[in-house]
């Protein structure tokens, strides 16, 4: 009974030893709304966006449910390329979170069947909360479309959404698991003999 107990006591031991290495990753979903301004008249044929407007919060899930719909977000002031290999920090900032772009490609672009430019934009970045304690890969995606016939020329709608998935932390877990049962069967191999 007493070795089994000590066997329970160790196995416990490993068990939260395990449980604190667990890294507290941001995962979830967060989509975006507003206007923007391109460096050409039309979506089709854009490269750069040089400017956000009314920029808020459309839908969230996971980490993100804490900030509410229609809240506010703020975006860039520096002109994105939309195919880029360049770092943005702070890239777009809301509720306690900051994404910085690492990365983007136009995925599609160009005119719809009823002449309205289009351009789909699809990118990687890191997301992280708490002032940067915690950093998550997150994938960024943004379409836009150019505006109805008579409206503001220089103003387009877009949509876009950040989304991930729990990252691993790297394999720390699974080797002080490892090491955590190869140090219990050595006990148990003592307290048999």
């Amino acid at each position: 009974m007493t070795n089994f107990l000590k066997l329970a006591g160790v196995a416990t031991m490993a068990i939260v030893l395990t449980q604190s290495l667990q890294a507290n990753q941001i995962s979830g979903n967060i989509g975006f709304t507003g206007l923007v301004e391109y460096n050409t008249t039309s979506a089709g044929t854009a490269s750069d966006v040089v400017g956000w407007a009314n920029t808020q919060v459309l839908g969230t899930s996971g980490s993100f449910t804490t900030i509410a719909n229609g809240t506010a977000a703020s975006f860039t002031s520096a002109t994105w390329a939309l195919a880029t290999s360049s770092t943005i920090d702070n890239f777009w900032v809301v509720g306690g979170f900051t994404f910085d772009l690492l990365s983007s490609h136009i995925v599609s672009q160009g005119y719809g069947a009823s002449g309205d430019g289009f351009v789909v934009v699809s990118g990687a970045g890191q997301v992280s909360n708490d002032g940067g304690a915690t950093w998550s890969a997150i994938n960024w995606s943004f379409t836009s479309q150019d505006p109805a016939v008579g409206s503001n020329p220089e103003v387009w709608t877009f949509s876009a959404s950040a989304n991930n998935s729990a990252v691993p932390d790297g394999g720390a877990t699974v080797i002080l698991l490892g090491i955590t049962l190869s140090g219990v069967a050595l006990l148990r191999k003592k307290l048999v003999a």
